[in-house]
This record gives C-alpha cells, structure tokens and sequence, in this order.
C-alpha cells in the first residue's frame, strides 16, 4: 500500500484488506512501506482485518518500514500485538527498552 492511509481511505482500506484475506493462504502480509500518512484509519483497519473471523488460522504480517507506520502502532500498543516486520531504526520493539 502506498499514499496515505486517513480516514476518507477507511471504508475501502478494509475492503481491499478482506479481498486479500480471502485469497491469501495461510499468510497475509501488509506491506506499508510506500504510506506517507498513518492515521486511525490505518490503525482501525489493521486491528479490525488481524480479528475478522475469516483470519482465523492465518496470520497477518504487516511490514513497516517508516516511523509514519510504526509510531502510531507503538503507541497503541500494537507493536506488541501484531507481527511487524521492517522496523526503520529507533523505534521501539516489543519487549526492549526504548532508546535515550
């Protein structure tokens, strides 16, 4: 995915999450590489595609390469929560004590 993923991409955002879930085997990865903006939409949408029931048995990767994408998922705690791979240096991964 690229561009920015806000609130007026939300509706579609998850759309396009589910169509990837039905056709992924037993593996889905999000690749955010490419976002420029990551806002609640982007959040919700990640939360909302790793619980729909259709997930169940399959696991969902996101890569992050950006603090764009791995500061709002830090500081909901979804680093802890979901698999993120691609952490751009500096940011704080689970389980380790932030930098400073």
């Amino acid at each position: 995915m690229a561009g920015e993923l806000d609130a007026a991409a939300g509706p579609l955002l998850q759309q396009s999450l589910l169509d990837a879930l039905r056709r992924a085997g037993r593996l889905l990865t999000i690749e955010l590489s490419g976002v420029t903006f990551f806002g609640s939409a982007g959040v919700t949408a990640l939360v909302w595609v790793s619980q729909h029931p259709e997930a169940a048995g399959k696991h969902v990767r996101v890569v992050a390469t950006s603090r764009i994408v791995t500061g709002p998922l830090e500081l909901t705690g979804l680093l802890e929560r979901l698999d993120v791979e691609g952490m751009p240096e500096g940011s704080a991964r689970p389980g380790s004590t932030p930098p400073g």
